[in-house]
């Protein structure tokens, strides 16, 4: 008969993600997943694998659940300058909330070096690739609507958003003041639109 799980790997996977995004992939212990999750060694690794496999699978997750619901008006379709303004304020509200103090896990992740790890790094890589799309793609249909300025360059503008956020993430994870962090943000702004 085989022995069934005693612990969610959903709920695990989730508390594990927290602790990385918190303390980053070198600060994080085994004991610290093992303390955190609530689930034995032997219980995290037979389920995800070894720590790098952990942590690429909490990658995943925070790319498809927090990243994903925050660019998904950015990612829309129709998406034009009222997203990409509004994925900016979005992004200055979330500044205040304390589950994002310590910003983004994939800018933390690129910080920390945890990009030694080959399958983080193809995600970190993706992720980057699909914000500067969605801003790339959002951007030319605001040029074709006339929404920007008629010499905008898509690419070059969404290259420069995407920087912003990476930037402003890990600022706040640096704790620096708020409202710094705001005017940074929409500075960026004010020169690509």
């Amino acid at each position: 008969m085989a022995r069934h799980r005693e612990f969610d790997p959903e709920v695990a996977l989730e508390e594990a993600m927290r602790l990385f995004w918190a303390k980053g992939y070198h600060e994080t212990s085994v004991r610290d997943l093992v303390a955190g999750t609530g689930v034995s060694h032997a219980g995290l690794y037979g389920t995800f694998g070894n720590k790098e496999e952990v942590f690429s699978a909490a990658l995943r997750r925070y790319q498809e659940e927090v990243m994903g619901r925050l660019m998904a008006e950015l990612m829309a379709p129709d998406a034009s300058l009222h997203q990409v303004v509004g994925h900016f304020e979005t992004l200055f509200k979330l500044g205040r909330d304390p589950r994002f103090s310590n910003g983004c896990m994939i800018c933390n992740a690129a910080a920390d070096g945890a990009e030694g790890a080959s399958e983080a790094a193809a995600l970190m890589a993706e992720h980057l690739e699909t914000l500067s799309g969605a801003f790339r793609a959002a951007l030319s249909r605001a040029k074709d609507r006339g929404e920007v300025r008629a010499d905008l360059d898509p690419a070059a503008a969404a290259d420069v958003l995407t920087s912003t956020q990476m930037a402003m993430a890990l600022m706040l994870r640096g704790k620096v003041d708020y409202d710094r962090i705001v005017a940074f943000g929409r500075s960026a702004l004010a020169t690509v639109i």
